[in-house]
């Protein structure tokens, strides 16, 4: 499983696609930040995080697209399932390759965010709560597009059913829905809106029901993605 991850890492770090990905999502997202500074003048991380699961939208199915649908387009998925390694590995591996990737993209927004942390009156532990659950809900979107890639051999596909579902979901605790949707329906979609999970850690608060909400959702894409794999077996 180790030389597994090694070997997906590998890939993007070799690939000047992976490097274009990860430079783009850091520039846009520290965008966020110079923008309130120095234009609405509000030294505040908030917009940024509140931006973060729309930069996610994209950010994270296109690095994540080719994770299987490349393996069955060159008909290397049946050499990948004969290693020995479980289908649990072979997703593990590739889901934590492509998570360290996202990491390494939020990384490059620590410098902005800890500068701003000394300048203005922000709580460094705070501010790591909500890094935190930045971690979550790309470990969502990952193990989301994961699942999607699994189906189907066009990463175009892949990318575009992962992308509109998360939509979706962001789509779904919004005040678009409130507005269209009785109170009683708007609620229950509440809870499967990333956002809402996302504002706790925001606020500098763990919340169980948010961990779980993560965890939880991120491992059933995960197993339904194993599950897709052993059928190919």
């Amino acid at each position: 499983m180790k030389n597994l991850y090694k070997k997906e890492l590998n890939y993007y770090l070799n690939n000047p696609i992976g490097y274009i990905v990860v430079l783009l999502f850091a520039v846009f997202a520290n965008f966020i930040f110079v923008k309130d500074i120095f234009v609405v003048g509000s030294a505040s991380l908030r917009p940024f995080f509140n931006f973060l699961p729309w930069l996610f939208m994209v950010f994270v199915p296109a690095l994540s697209m080719r994770i299987f649908s490349e393996e069955k387009r060159a008909n290397t998925i049946e050499v990948l399932l004969t290693l020995p390694v479980s289908e649990f590995q072979i997703v593990l591996a590739k889901f934590l390759a492509i998570l360290t990737l996202v990491g390494f993209g939020l990384i490059l927004t620590l410098g902005l965010s800890l500068s701003l942390s000394l300048l203005a009156t922000l709580y460094l532990p705070e501010i790591m709560v909500g890094y935190l659950g930045a971690i979550l809900l790309a470990a969502l979107f990952v193990a989301l597009t994961t699942f999607f890639s699994s189906q189907t051999k066009n990463q175009v596909v892949a990318f575009l059913a992962s992308a509109l579902t998360v939509f979706f979901l962001l789509v779904a605790g919004s005040e678009f829905t409130a507005n269209l949707l009785p109170q009683f329906i708007h609620d229950f979609l509440l809870y499967f809106s990333p956002i809402n999970h996302l504002d706790n850690f925001v606020k500098g608060v763990i919340d169980l029901r948010s961990i779980f909400y993560f965890v939880g959702f991120t491992a059933v894409f995960l197993f339904f993605t194993v599950i897709n794999l052993e059928k190919r077996n």
